[in-house]
């Protein structure tokens, strides 16, 4: 815990650095509004599209295109909460473990085993790239879904509100809603508008089986209901529009992209410390499990989140294609302890979940690799 409540110290103070100068000429006004990002955003979508010329498996005609949850079709956004229920209620493949129940339990286990090495690190990235996928590929394979795969464009909402966003607005075209109104509030950081278990709409009766990471079995079966503190002052100040966009308009290689999406701060040239978009987003949640560090992927709502953070990945490779096939970093947390660089020919293996990979096969999401999608 030593480490989260460092950040969340680093998130508090707000600490950045200016003066930068930004990778592309756009005026503010068109980085505040997203303007910018569009524009970005169908740059990076025409590149990856252009590298499919038929020869390979993945080709204009079968590429999936990955779009916002507000931009999906309401009978498809309600099968996909159908699609996720399936998951859980498949069986866990993990064996000899009292808490995790389900198949979707199961990524939540797999992300806990990983955390040490998945984050802050050479591999946050693509492991995360990968991670997602695997969810999107159960959601196909063991439970039919056929719809787009979703992402949460957390800027859409930080003006608007949360609250009122097409994923938690507690609809049935939703993820559920925001968690009833407590009084509790939190040590790091300040409160947002919920706290309490989610009281509208889909993942009201899911029961979150196993976590937190305080217990002293985080793994033993610990029942209770999925709770949300949506809060859209954290969303407003670390996960808006301008934030996205700067993020991936400053960073002229990996290291400084992946030190700005994750607030960094040993990256004295980061301008995105504390929460960051990464952090933001996932606070703009918050709650039991997804405000917990290890155990957030049993907030449905988590694979959305990083969606976008794979988008703005995905944006950022494809604006100087060729420069950024890279990696950089160590291969554990913060460098803790301390290791060697990673390197595209290390393995990730993500079995029982998923399958093995170097992380080289993981750059492309339209090339040589398991993936066959881009962003709109």
């Amino acid at each position: 815990m030593g480490f989260f409540k460092q950040l969340l110290t680093f998130a508090l103070l707000g600490a950045s650095l200016q003066g930068l100068a930004l990778g592309a000429d756009f005026p503010q006004e068109d980085i505040d509004s997203g303007k910018a990002l569009k524009e970005i955003s169908k740059q990076a979508y025409d590149t990856a599209l252009a590298r499919l010329d038929g020869t390979g498996k993945c080709t204009k005609d079968n590429v999936r295109v990955r779009k916002e949850w507000r931009y999906i079709p309401e009978e498809e956004r309600k099968d996909y909460v159908r699609a996720v229920n399936c998951l859980m209620t498949s069986p866990n493949v993990y064996p000899n473990m009292t808490g995790p129940r389900t198949m979707f339990d199961s990524f939540g286990v797999l992300h806990y085993k990983l955390t040490p090495y998945v984050h802050n690190s050479a591999y946050f990235l693509l492991f995360h790239r990968l991670y997602v996928w695997t969810f999107e590929d159960k959601l196909r394979t063991m439970c039919g879904y056929t719809g787009t795969f979703p992402y949460w464009e957390w800027g859409l909402d930080a003006v608007t509100g949360v609250e009122n966003s097409p994923l938690f607005d507690g609809s049935e075209t939703s993820l559920g809603s925001n968690g009833e109104k407590t009084n509790s509030s939190n040590t790091f950081f300040p409160g947002g508008s919920g706290g309490g278990c989610v009281t509208d709409g889909p993942f009201v009766n899911y029961t979150v089986n196993f976590g937190p990471n305080t217990a002293a079995d985080p793994l033993a079966y610990n029942p209770r209901c999925l709770k949300r503190d949506l809060n859209t002052q954290i969303c407003a100040q670390w996960a808006s529009l301008k934030n996205t966009t700067e993020t991936i308009l400053e960073a002229p290689d990996i290291a400084l992209f992946q030190a700005n999406v994750q607030g960094d701060f040993r990256w004295p040239e980061a301008r995105k410390w504390g929460f960051a978009v990464h952090g933001g987003g996932h606070f703009s949640i918050a709650g039991d499990p997804g405000g917990d560090f290890y155990f957030s992927p049993l907030e449905p709502a988590f694979y959305l989140h990083h969606g976008q953070i794979d988008r703005m990945y995905f944006i950022w490779q494809n604006l100087d294609w060729e420069q950024r096939q890279t990696m950089a970093g160590t291969i554990t947390m913060m460098n803790r302890p301390e290791s060697r660089n990673g390197t595209l020919e290390d393995i990730l293996d993500i079995t029982p979940v998923g399958e093995t990979y170097t992380y080289r096969e993981l750059l492309d999401t339209v090339g040589a690799s398991p993936f066959c999608f881009v962003y709109e």
